[in-house]
């Protein structure tokens, strides 16, 4: 979509970040009411209607409010995707044991913390962040702020709730 509508963005910034933003949106309501706010606009042409029109018959695919009632562990593009399926693949089958589960969870957990490493070293001049293994890592060496950052994504992509062991007095 962005390179569609790039010519929209010097006439109309508003609304083309609307269009660049429909993948985002967790409500239908407002993905129904941002739509409509496009498809009415007379800065639109109409080749780039009818490809936001083909685009949408897929709709389901790609966009996060119909996203939301399917299980995609967290993750919305194909190479994200097909990532964790190649790891998926190579440790479960029909018979996976749960600690071999866990152990590809794990797995799962190393390359977000691997792609974090790269986006942060890509996006700050901080030199190496060096050796991190797991999100308590992350908690005692980053700001608070990165920290929530990596534990919605690792909830996301794991599709499980991390919370804290209690001991039980009975």
């Amino acid at each position: 979509m962005i390179s569609r509508f790039s010519k929209l963005k010097g006439k109309d910034e508003i609304l083309y970040n609307k269009i660049v933003s429909l993948p985002f949106i967790t409500s239908r309501d407002k993905f129904q009411g941002t739509l409509d706010e496009i498809e009415n606009s007379s800065q639109v042409t109409e080749n780039q209607l009818e490809y936001l029109k083909s685009k949408l018959k897929d709709k389901a695919l790609w966009a996060k409010c119909f996203l939301k009632t399917r299980f995609v562990g967290g993750v919305s593009t194909t190479s994200r995707v097909e990532g964790f399926h190649a790891k998926q693949k190579a440790y479960l089958t029909s018979n996976t044991g749960l600690q071999r589960l866990f152990h590809c969870f794990r797995l799962i957990e190393q390359i977000q913390v691997s792609n974090f490493k790269e986006e942060y070293q890509r996006h700050r001049n901080s030199g190496q962040i060096g050796n991190i293994n797991s999100l308590n890592e992350i908690q005692e060496k980053f700001p608070e702020y990165i920290y929530k950052k990596m534990y919605s994504r690792y909830c996301k992509g794991l599709n499980y709730k991390l919370e804290k062991i209690t001991t039980n007095s009975w």
